[in-house]
């Protein structure tokens, strides 16, 4: 069924950044590399901190690990700009997919989860030493921020196989 374009996907389509997508064959290609690279250090990063909190590797300080979370946050920002890029090229491929729709709920889960945890039990797990167990409530957190982020990592893939059941 097509619906015509609404306003809003009309003005994104109207960008300079959306014209400049189209126009570029070579850009998709690279922002998706970019795009691969920021989520596998974001979870290469967080993923790493929030196993250790779940009790992995206790002989490292989660202080240490912790020290490499700023990488995994400066590849979540690489990942919002390439994701604008391709939203802009292609905005009905994403506005009408449930796979993006639920990438943005565990992106959301994974943002409030981070408050939570920052406001809540860091202060207990930072200041931790080798071989100590964190707090459940810590824990807890950890495996809420490995499963957003995995299920955004899938979702992100299932993009491609659940296309919107119509295209303008």
């Amino acid at each position: 069924m097509d619906i015509g374009i609404l306003p809003w996907e009309a003005w994104v389509r109207s960008t300079a950044l959306s014209h400049f997508v189209l126009q570029h064959k070579w850009l998709w290609p690279t922002m998706e590399t970019l795009h691969y690279f920021g989520l596998s250090l974001l979870l290469g990063t967080v993923g790493l901190f929030d196993l250790r909190v779940l009790g992995m590797a206790k002989a490292i300080p989660p202080s240490t690990l912790h020290r490499l979370v700023p990488l995994g946050v400066g590849a979540w920002l690489l990942n919002l700009a390439t994701g604008i890029v391709f939203f802009s090229g292609f905005p009905d491929q994403y506005a009408y997919n449930h796979a993006f729709h639920f990438k943005l709920v565990f992106m959301a889960v994974a943002a409030v989860n981070v408050a939570l945890f920052y406001s809540g039990p860091f202060a207990q797990v930072r200041a931790m030493g080798a071989g100590e167990d964190a707090p459940s409530r810590a824990k807890v957190m950890a495996g809420v921020s490995l499963t957003a982020w995995i299920s955004v990592l899938v979702c992100g893939r299932l993009l491609t196989f659940f296309r919107p059941p119509f295209f303008h």
